[in-house]
């Protein structure tokens, strides 16, 4: 027993010790904010986007397996994106509801003028002021998002999403360095969401 205590605690320390923080500055540096238009990742003509991996760990949220967002046809004069959201909870169930994204620019903390929107409010009222807030990290427009989710974690979790032709692929290697600068370093901050089973258990 005693052995495999110390095995267990030797495991965890080789994580922390592999483990290093991002930056959250990333976020905001002009140098890429040519990955962070925010409308243009959700108007991607692949739809359908899986959560690979979050740092989020802590919470019920942080439980939910094979997470999939797909964003329906905008309407012209709308500023909401609709999407349906659908998850596998805890309890084997599947949850599956349909949400808004709102398209916003963050205010640069030195007061920099962003030319085109980053971030979006996300909730289940498009009438409503309320939600959770998102801020688009980096988007290579084709296979990969990262957004950070501004309640959680002091606003420095993190979730990387991969479109639905390229989810049974690795994670692309710029998409997997912008993560480790802007999320963390190591294992401890990639905490599994997607499966290989998740297009059996959650999709339509």
């Amino acid at each position: 027993m005693k052995h495999a205590y110390w095995l267990i605690s030797l495991y965890f320390f080789a994580v922390l010790v592999d483990a290093k923080p991002g930056d959250v500055r990333v976020d905001e540096d002009p140098n890429y904010w040519g990955y962070q238009d925010i409308r243009k990742a959700l108007s991607n003509t692949d739809n359908k986007s899986w959560m690979v991996y979050r740092t989020l760990r802590s919470t019920d949220r942080a439980k939910h397996k094979c997470v999939y967002a797909e964003v329906k046809e905008k309407e012209a004069e709308e500023n909401a994106y609709e999407f349906v959201q659908k998850y596998l909870k805890e309890d084997g169930t599947t949850e599956k509801q349909t949400l808004y994204a709102i398209p916003y620019k963050t205010e640069h903390p030195e007061g920099k003028d962003r030319k085109i929107e980053n971030a979006m409010r996300v909730t289940k009222n498009k009438e409503s002021e309320n939600g959770r807030h998102y801020r688009l990290i980096f988007s290579d427009y084709k296979c990969c998002d990262i957004l950070r989710a501004l309640e959680d974690e002091n606003g420095a979790a993190c979730e990387l999403y991969l479109h639905n032709n390229c989810v049974n692929e690795a994670v692309p290697p710029t998409c997997e360095h912008q993560y480790e600068k802007a999320c963390g370093y190591g294992s401890a901050y990639k905490h599994q969401v997607y499966y290989d089973s998740c297009k059996n258990t959650t999709d339509d």
